[in-house]
C-alpha cells in the first residue's frame, strides 16, 4: 500500500514538473516574450524545488522496497563476509556376510554415502588490501539419527579462526591434517562409502584439536603444515582410536601431532607428498581395522605415522588417480607396518552421467593380513546441487584379515577370511 501511494505521488510530481517545463519552454517563444525576469526566476525556483522533492521521494521509495524486492535480501541478513553451505547425503545400503552368522544387513548408513552430510559457516572479510580475517564452523550430521558426527561434537569437522595474508593463512582451532588435503585429486572416490576409508578410517577423519595450521598457495604449488598441542579430546572420533587430549603440564609432549604437505596442480595433472604423525598418551590407541586388536599408545614416544605419495592425470573426459600410503605404528612393545596402494578412474559419459571407481590393495605383513577392495559408482547429476547415485563395493580378505567393505558406520564387519559385498543407492543435495 505504501509503495502504491509513493508511485502515485511520483506520477503527479512528474506531471507537475512536465507542465512547468513546458511553460518554461514557452517563455522563450515570441508569444511570451513580454514575460518579466522576475516571473522567469520564480518559475525556475519552482522547478528546482519540484526536482528536489522528486529526488527525495525516489530515494525514500528505494529504501522502503529494497528489503522486500532485492534478490540478495536474504543474504543481507548475514554479517558481511559470512556464507552458509552444506551437503545432505543419504540412502539405503545392503551389506553381505556380516559377523559370525554371515547374515545380510540393510540399513541407512550413519557417516557417509558419496560423502558426509555437513552444514557450515564460512567467513572471510578483508581487513586491509592484503590481509583478510577468516574462519569456519562446520558440523557433521548423521542423517540416520539426526545427531552430530565426530563423537557428538557441535562443530566436529572444523572450527577455526585466523588471518589470510600474501604468504599464506595462519589459523587456530580444530582443523584438517595436511594428509587430508594431499589426497585431493588422486583419491577420486574420496569419502565414498566404499573406498580408502574402508581400509583406513583416519583418512576422512584426519583432523586435530588444538591445532595451528599454515597453508599457502604460490601459483600451482600448495604448501601446508599443522601442529597440535592435544590432537583428540573426544573418545573414538576415529573408530577404535581412543582419545588423546594432551595439553598436560606433567607431560608436555603427550598427544601431540603434526603434518606437512607439498602439492603441485596443473589442469591436466598433479602430484603430492605428505607426512602425518600422531603421538601417544593416556587413552590413545591405534587400530588397523583388519580384525587384529587395537595397539595401545600410552607414551608420548609412541608414534602412528603415515606417509603418502600420489598423483593424477587427465585425458579429456577421463581422469586417473593413483597413490601409495605407508603407515607405521611404533611403540615400546610393537612395530606394525601397513601399505595401501590404489588406482582410481573417473569418466564423464555426459555432463550428467559420470562413472568412477577404484582398485585398492592393502598389505600388512607384520599381522599377516591382506585384502583387495573393488569399488564402482554411477552418478546422475540433475544440476550442480542435486544428484542420485548407485555405488557397489567388494572386498576379498586373506585368511586372517577382516577388513570391512563399508565405511558407513560400525556393526557390519565380516569375520576373518570372509569376503563382503556392499551396495548403496542414494541422493545427494548440496547448497
Amino acid at each position: 500500500m505504501k509503495a502504491t501511494m509513493i508511485d502515485r505521488n511520483m506520477s503527479w510530481v512528474k506531471k507537475g514538473i512536465g507542465a512547468v517545463l513546458i511553460a518554461q519552454a514557452f517563455t522563450t517563444t515570441p508569444l511570451l516574450a513580454a514575460t518579466s525576469d522576475d516571473e522567469i526566476r520564480e518559475l525556475r525556483a519552482m522547478i528546482e524545488k519540484l526536482q528536489k522533492k522528486l529526488e527525495g521521494i525516489e530515494e525514500s521509495q528505494k529504501k522502503s522496497t529494497t528489503p522486500a524486492t532485492a534478490p540478495a535480501a536474504a543474504g543481507n541478513l548475514l554479517p558481511q563476509g559470512l556464507t552458509i553451505y552444506g551437503a545432505l547425503d543419504s540412502g539405503v545400503e545392503h551389506v553381505t556376510n556380516v559377523g559370525m552368522s554371515k547374515e545380510n544387513v540393510s540399513r541407512i548408513p550413519s557417516t557417509t554415502g558419496t560423502g558426509p552430510s555437513v552444514i557450515g559457516l564460512d567467513f572471510k572479510r578483508n581487513v586491509t588490501a592484503s590481509i583478510s580475517a577468516v574462519g569456519k564452523a562446520e558440523m557433521g550430521l548423521l542423517l540416520d539419527t539426526g545427531s552430530s558426527g565426530q563423537g557428538g561434537r557441535l562443530f566436529g569437522r572444523q572450527l577455526f579462526v585466523g588471518l589470510d595474508t600474501p604468504v599464506g593463512s595462519l589459523t587456530f582451532g580444530r582443523q584438517y591434517s595436511m594428509l587430508f588435503y594431499s589426497l585431493h585429486g588422486s583419491d577420486i572416490l574420496g569419502p565414498n562409502i566404499y573406498g580408502l576409508a574402508s581400509i583406513d578410517a583416519y583418512i576422512p577423519n584426519a583432523r586435530a584439536d588444538n591445532a595451528v595450521v599454515w597453508r599457502a598457495k604460490f601459483d600451482k604449488l600448495s604448501l601446508g603444515a599443522h601442529y597440535s598441542f592435544g590432537r583428540d579430546t573426544v573418545n573414538n572420533t576415529v573408530p577404535a582410536s581412543g582419545s588423546c587430549a594432551g595439553e598436560d603440564a606433567t607431560d608436555t609432549n603427550r598427544c601431540r601431532s603434526w603434518s606437512a604437505m607439498a602439492k603441485y596442480d596443473q589442469p591436466k595433472y598433479g602430484f603430492a607428498i605428505a607426512i602425518d604423525q600422531l603421538h601417544g598418551g593416556t587413552g590413545a590407541q591405534a587400530s588397523f581395522l583388519n580384525g587384529a586388536p587395537p595397539i595401545a599408545m600410552i607414551s608420548a614416544s609412541d608414534k602412528d605415522r603415515r606417509v603418502t605419495a600420489n598423483g593424477y592425470v587427465r585425458f579429456g573426459a577421463l581422469k586417473l588417480g593413483a597413490g601409495r600410503l605407508s603407515r607405521k605404528v611404533d611403540t615400546a612393545t610393537t612395530n606394525v607396518k601397513q601399505d595401501t596402494t590404489w588406482l582410481e578412474g573417473e569418466y564423464a559419459i555426459t555432463p550428467q552421467w559420470i562413472v568412477d571407481g577404484g582398485i585398492f590393495h592393502v598389505s600388512n605383513e607384520d599381522q599377516d593380513r591382506k585384502a583387495n577392495l573393488y569399488s564402482i559408482r554411477g552418478t546422475y547429476k540433475f544440476d550442480d546441487q542435486l544428484s542420485t547415485y548407485l555405488t557397489l563395493g567388494y572386498i576379498d580378505n586373506s585368511s586372517k584379515a577382516a577388513y570391512g567393505v563399508s565405511g558407513g558406520g560400525a556393526g557390519v564387519a565380516p569375520i576373518a577370511g570372509s569376503s563382503q559385498l556392499g551396495a548403496m543407492a542414494g541422493v545427494r543435495y548440496r547448497f
